[in-house]
């Protein structure tokens, strides 16, 4: 596949190469999918045509030799992957995509210069943060890592979750490398497979899990594993650092490309209730249905504005990414999640069923359910937030600071990424600018939608006042149920700010009727008042919705044609 100069004709050179997913032959078909998920393996061929299609390329640097040169572009070409299969889409690039930017942000040139010889030649690499025993408690790795006499390190210990262990060529390791549990008493490591002796790591039984069972993951066991002096990713003892700008830029990677199972999810319902409702499915003229569909459609485009604003961010404002980053890797999965169990009751008993477009739906509700959390995991997200909630609310929520328009084109160009500029705190929030601006872009017009906008930025001046009574500098003061939902309520309106930022400057969506259902689902969450009008809006999501099921486009922002011209 030759790539387009823009991630858009890229995404549809991709979706013409994956073929029709209703076409029974076509091994990266729903049918075949399905297959290989009941024997718990990746699609037959999947992996060598995503290769063919150059698909590792885009997960290393242009610098390094591949098509890296924006991070939006890796995000919508493996949505279209995890449109068809999670499994698929996690075990060829997402997986390798979040150890990489360690490597890319961290690594020496000789480790990036390594690892880009392996993603390019196809190999994979992996990340061992985190343990199953200790959950999002990275201080307690059970990797731990000491001085061999001569510079170097020797690891020691398992983890028993690793993406991709067994094939993976390279791992970017957590390793304790000094007592307590502050920062400093853990270390980054990159083991290369091909560096070490053999018996010094040892791949451990696969692990069998609910959702994404396709997906290779297993365990990995050091057993006084060299690992030299130029082993180390960053300086000794600042591997939490070199963790936490890892997830920076990752958290909101994920939630991207599972945006595509949530987009086929919501066409597979659309296509079962199409026929009238039968044996227990309701039909698209029922009115839980036509609630739930159009719901679940004004969720994507939530999440997908949030996602964009996220991702650009890491671009063009590398130094305040946090925020957003960690609103959406908290908020995106929780939505998506929501939005397929509302389906799922459309389809009443046969939800449970495997075979066909039944056994489609199901295999993405399990998949978006075990979403791999990791330590971007919802509550690890939310903590990220909370220190910050307090230097906000008194430095930058009532300023006159305004959001970049950069930060929410689609497709508009991008500076260089520049992992060096990233910060683990932020000191301005492009979102909540966005949002409190808002009001005055609509000028004095009295229309529902500017009313709803005006409700939203006072609820914003309200957790302004609640964050300025928290404490600064002290994190473990504000880790408590009122600290988590202050900061619940924040994700909440940093949606509705990147929102208001993609139409306002960004023209998506086009029809403000979709933009007021959008902020109505924001607003019902924080349970705000609505006005009536944004429930007539969901009549205008289920027509959009009918509309690009039968011309065969995307249910997500981008509104992109699919392969085969799906119709339901």
């Amino acid at each position: 596949m030759r790539p387009s100069a823009d991630p858009a004709g890229r995404v549809r050179a991709l979706e013409e190469l994956l073929g029709d997913p209703l076409d029974a032959a076509n091994p990266l078909g729903h049918t075949a999918v399905l297959d290989a998920d009941r024997q718990r393996e990746l699609p037959f061929g999947g992996e060598e045509l995503l290769s063919k299609a150059g698909l590792h390329e885009e997960l290393v640097p242009t610098g390094l030799g591949g098509r890296l040169d924006r991070l939006d572009a890796p995000a919508r070409l493996l949505r279209s992957v995890f449109r068809r299969d999670f499994s698929l889409g996690l075990g060829f690039g997402a997986a390798s995509l979040v150890a990489a930017v360690a490597v890319w942000a961290h690594g020496s040139a000789a480790q990036r210069a390594r690892v880009a010889d392996l993603l390019l030649e196809g190999g994979r690499i992996s990340v061992m943060f985190h343990d199953i025993a200790h959950g999002n408690d990275f201080s307690t790795s059970s990797v731990t890592a000491f001085s061999d006499g001569a510079g170097g390190l020797l690891l020691q210990g398992h983890k028993a979750v690793v993406t991709n262990a067994a094939r993976a060529g390279a791992l970017v390791v957590l390793a304790r490398t000094g007592a307590g549990r502050a920062g400093g008493a853990h270390s980054a490591v990159l083991v290369e497979r091909a560096r070490v002796p053999a018996g010094t790591l040892r791949d451990l039984p696969r692990y069998r899990a609910d959702g994404i069972r396709g997906c290779p993951v297993g365990g990995i066991e050091f057993a006084a594993c060299p690992a030299p002096a130029g082993a180390l990713l960053g300086a000794a003892g600042r591997g939490t650092e070199v963790m936490l700008r890892c997830l920076q830029v990752t958290r909101p990677l994920i939630p991207a490309m599972a945006l595509g199972c949530a987009d086929t999810a919501l066409r597979t319902v659309v296509e079962l209730s199409g026929s009238g409702g039968a044996d227990g499915v309701r039909s698209l003229d029922a009115r839980y249905t036509r609630a739930a569909v159009a719901g679940a459609f004004l969720d994507l485009l939530l999440c997908d504005c949030l996602l964009l604003a996220a991702i650009r961010a890491l671009h063009v404002a590398p130094g305040d990414s946090s925020m957003p980053a960690a609103a959406a890797k908290y908020l995106v999965p929780r939505v998506l999640r929501e939005a397929a169990d509302d389906l799922a009751a459309i389809l009443g008993p046969r939800v449970h069923r495997e075979e066909g477009a039944y056994g489609t739906f199901r295999k993405h509700l399990r998949d978006l359910a075990g979403m791999p959390p990791g330590h971007a995991g919802a509550a690890a997200s939310l903590a990220s937030l909370l220190p910050q909630l307090p230097f906000l609310a008194r430095r930058s929520w009532p300023g006159t600071e305004t959001a970049p328009d950069a930060l929410f084109h689609a497709d508009g160009p991008l500076p260089p990424w520049d992992p060096a500029a990233l910060a683990l705190a932020a000191r301005h929030d492009p979102l909540a600018a966005a949002l409190r601006e808002a009001p005055a872009r609509l000028g004095s017009r009295r229309t529902p939608l500017a009313t709803l906008v005006r409700h939203l930025a006072d609820e914003l001046a309200v957790l302004d006042e609640e964050c300025r009574r928290l404490p600064e500098g002290e994190p473990a003061l504000l880790a408590n149920p009122r600290g988590f939902a202050l900061a619940e309520r924040y994700t909440l309106l940093a949606a509705a700010g990147a929102c208001l930022g993609v139409w306002q400057r960004g023209g998506r969506p086009a029809d403000p009727a979709l933009l007021l259902g959008v902020l109505g689902r924001v607003a019902v969450r924080l349970g705000l008042p609505v006005p009536a009008e944004a429930a007539d809006s969901a009549a205008t999501a289920m027509s959009e919705v009918l509309a690009r099921c039968a011309r065969g486009r995307t249910l997500d922002l981008y509104d992109e044609p699919l392969a085969g011209g799906i119709t339901v």
